[in-house]
């Protein structure tokens, strides 16, 4: 039982007595633990003694011993039960339960006391350091004496790869000596077709392998991982889904057996047939690319919030308004383009839009004159034709990539400018088809480090479903002369109603002490914190920690928590409530301590 759990017992208990914690809180309070034993093992003895010994005398001298470990007097008076007699069996059980629980909180509480958060902190990133330090001299040297004493062999691999001949016999010569291999699922045909040839086959960006293709590596393979995220773009088929219908009924297979077991070609990639007859799967959640209002986009609507975004926007550029009107800029811009129309493009199996790409050529050039030098800009568009024009205005500038959102998936820029083309003549059942892309969405949307501006009609996309109305709702549209409401960009996580009664007690416990410049769910920096504070001109950050969730790894979880107070520190914050000015301190409240009261929490805030 976690130590707030046992806290919540402990006033549970406390209230069905009609009894003040504080009282359990002051019996023996000078003794050790042993003294709350001895008297739980007496009462319970006492409870279950019949008349012939003298159980009602002992369940007297019982309760009167537990009224007398209180010592002097109490403030709050104890219930009529404390003098009246005879005692019940079912009194004493309840108040054993009770005391039970108390010498529980008292072992463990000190423990906890005792430790020192900083040096903690302080030890865990030493210790990481060291370790990766350890692991990098260690791979660096075994690759050195592996490339010392297969240099020859891999001279004669190189080799036999251009005269196309002997490479397999030029590959097992030099597994002797490498050990790990790097290789694309079309070059497979050049390892030596051996089954279990590998102990361990990586299979990275699963999601855009397509089962065939990874085949040949399995078959090669004592033991797969298969690594990917089914919620970013699949592979692209090489065959017409008649070709596939074909291929399976000449094979005698059905549909549903296909489907059943994730391996129909034109649906599923390898990641899903893996992750339906895997061992076991693990969400890889610590996310470290996006801002924090960007991430909370694709969070939320693709991955269940299960992300733990730990982006440091201290390293990022700081978002730019290519208009040059407001400062700060928002995170998450939207450039209006009311009357674009859209069009084929000369092939006619695409689509363009004229004015929304002069728009967005407009927002490049402005936010290459603004932004840092070395900072970079992508352009996205999920259409072929909108990228062949897009392309044109940047054909020599390195810091701008223009692409399809299937050319930058796996890639990244400080800065993303988004063209989705459709808006009000484009066809419904085009501007379905773009709309209802989650995956292409998501991709497009998390290229962006520090900032993502779309260009287009901001209330065509506010009336589309899924993840693009939810960026135009929540992105602030740029104008010449102003934009509205920038914390549209910038959202406060949703609190829980058990994290918000400990935030009611820390700030009741503040408010005791004259804080009174104070704000709730403040957001800064794009994270969210439980409170924040000033005194003496100075901001403070609250987390409070609830501690682990069920199965979590109680040491990740103060990682993790740690991480995000780290990436607080001399991040702008308060104008709400507490003063406007960086965060200088940041503390860890567990949840344990709110609940247990000011004693606990005083080392903290004196």
């Amino acid at each position: 039982m976690t130590l707030v759990e046992l806290l919540r017992q402990r006033a549970q208990e406390a209230d069905a007595l009609g009894l003040a914690v504080e009282l359990l809180e002051g019996l023996w309070a000078d003794d050790e633990t042993d003294t709350l034993s001895r008297w739980e093992e007496r009462a319970r003895g006492a409870a279950q003694a019949r008349w012939f010994g003298f159980g009602r005398w002992r369940r007297g001298r019982a309760l009167s011993a537990f009224v007398a470990g209180s010592g002097t007097a109490p403030a709050d008076p104890w219930p009529s039960w404390a003098s009246a007699r005879p005692v019940p069996p079912g009194l004493l059980l309840a108040l054993a339960d009770a005391v039970a629980v108390e010498r529980a909180l008292r072992e463990r509480v000190p423990l906890l006391l005792g430790r020192d958060e900083e040096q903690l902190k302080q030890a865990r990133l030493e210790t990481a350091a060291g370790l990766s330090e350890v692991s990098g001299e260690l791979a660096r040297t075994v690759a050195a004496e592996a490339m010392t004493r297969g240099r020859s062999l891999m001279g004669q691999r190189l080799q036999a790869l251009r005269r196309r001949s002997g490479f397999q016999k030029s590959q097992r010569n030099l597994m002797t000596h490498l050990k790990a291999w790097a290789i694309s699922t079309h070059s497979v045909r050049q390892l030596e077709l051996t089954p279990k040839l590998f102990d361990l086959v990586v299979i990275d960006e699963a999601s855009q392998c397509s089962i065939p293709a990874v085949l040949p590596l399995l078959f090669r393979a004592k033991r797969a991982l298969i690594i990917g995220d089914p919620m970013q773009l699949g592979h692209i088929p090489g065959i017409t889904a008649q070709q596939e219908r074909q291929a399976r009924v000449r094979a005698g297979l059905s549909a549903a057996q296909l489907e059943d077991h994730r391996l129909a070609y034109h649906v599923y990639a390898s990641y899903h047939a893996a992750a339906q007859h895997g061992e076991s799967a693990l969400l890889l959640d610590e996310h470290y690319r996006c801002h924090p209002a960007i991430a909370d986009i694709v969070n939320g609507y693709c991955y269940a919030g299960q992300l733990q975004v730990l982006t440091d926007v201290r390293r990022q550029v700081p978002a730019s308004d290519p208009f040059g009107r407001n400062d700060p800029a928002p995170v998450l811009g939207w450039a209006d383009v009311p009357h674009g129309e859209s069009a084929r493009g000369g092939s006619g199996q695409s689509w363009r839009n004229a004015a929304e790409a002069g728009r967005v050529r407009e927002t490049v050039d402005e936010l290459l004159l603004r932004l840092p030098p070395d900072a970079t800009v992508g352009v996205v568009t999920p259409f072929r034709a909108q990228k062949e024009a897009l392309a044109r205005f940047w054909p020599d500038n390195e810091r701008v990539r223009v692409g399809t959102v299937h050319a930058f998936q796996g890639g990244q820029r400080d800065v993303m400018v988004l063209s989705p083309v459709a808006t009000d003549n484009t066809p419904p059942r085009t501007a379905h088809w773009v709309a209802s892309q989650v995956n292409l969405w998501n991709v497009a949307v998390t290229r962006a480090k520090s900032q993502l501006i779309t260009v287009g009609s901001h209330a065509f996309w506010q009336e589309q479903a899924g993840l693009p109305a939810l960026l135009a709702e929540r992105s602030a549209v740029l104008r010449t002369d102003a934009y509205a409401d920038q914390d549209t960009a910038v959202r406060a996580e949703r609190v829980s109603s058990v994290r918000e009664e400990l935030a009611d007690r820390l700030q009741e416990y503040l408010g005791e002490r004259g804080i009174t410049d104070l704000e709730r769910a403040a957001v800064v920096g794009g994270h969210t914190v439980d409170l924040l504070f000033t005194v003496d001109g100075t901001n403070t950050a609250v987390l409070i920690d609830p501690g682990p969730r069920n199965n979590q790894d109680p040491a990740r979880h103060l990682r993790l928590t740690h991480a995000r107070a780290d990436l607080l520190t001399g991040l702008p914050s308060g104008g709400a409530g507490a003063k406007a000015g960086p965060v200088t301190r940041t503390v860890r409240v567990p949840a344990w301590r709110i609940l247990a009261g000011e004693a606990v929490l005083e080392p903290l805030f004196s």
